[in-house]
């Protein structure tokens, strides 16, 4: 059960990703990162 915990610096990291990846999308255009979602869900499948 101490697997599913969620430790201070995974939180952290993840915090600073979404951080991260917001301002991104906020400083270049649509198709730079919309490509790359593209990408990488089309990857999935």
């Amino acid at each position: 059960m101490d697997k599913l915990k969620t430790s201070k610096s995974n939180r952290q990291s993840r915090l600073y990703f979404v951080e991260y990846w917001a301002k991104y999308v906020r400083t270049h255009p649509d198709k730079d990162w919309s490509k790359q979602q593209k990408d990488l869900i089309d990857s999935q499948f």
